[in-house]
């Protein structure tokens, strides 16, 4: 980022934060405490646009337990990536052009779940020509 983002933290975002920093970092977030509850983001991983910057570290941080101590370095790992490319992702009314679309149709294609996002929502639809006439009042 070419200007540090200072963000204040919730104290249990503050307790989390400490205990997945490191993995925070490998993952290429760059996050330095500022103040008791101030932290700037130096660097969040490629793709992800700064106005988002807050939210995606909040998200993460809120998306872990707290009382869980023991959680798992995959899961941790899962997490962080699962929220990462969610916000990295191709949103709602962004204009592609064929090129792009082959390609992300493709790149779909090769994932070992291509019906849904990392979280679980559904990237793909299916609908009966019957469903559609329906939908049109041609039925």
């Amino acid at each position: 980022m070419l200007m540090p983002m200072v963000v204040e933290l919730s104290p249990r975002q503050i307790v989390i934060y400490e205990k997945i920093a490191e993995e925070l970092s490998a993952n290429g977030f760059e996050v330095e405490p500022m103040g008791p509850r101030s932290f700037a983001i130096q660097s969040m991983p490629a793709g992800i646009i700064s106005s988002d910057a807050e939210k995606l570290l909040t998200e993460i941080l809120d998306g872990i337990e707290s009382e869980n101590a023991a959680i798992s370095i995959e899961t941790l790992q899962a997490k962080i990536a699962a929220s990462t490319a969610c916000h990295a992702a191709i949103k709602v009314n962004m204009p592609l052009d064929q090129t792009k679309m082959e390609w992300l149709l493709g790149a779909l294609a090769k994932t070992d779940c291509p019906m849904s996002c990392p979280h679980g929502r559904p990237v793909v639809l299916r609908y009966s020509v019957k469903e559609i006439e329906r939908a049109f009042h041609r039925i």
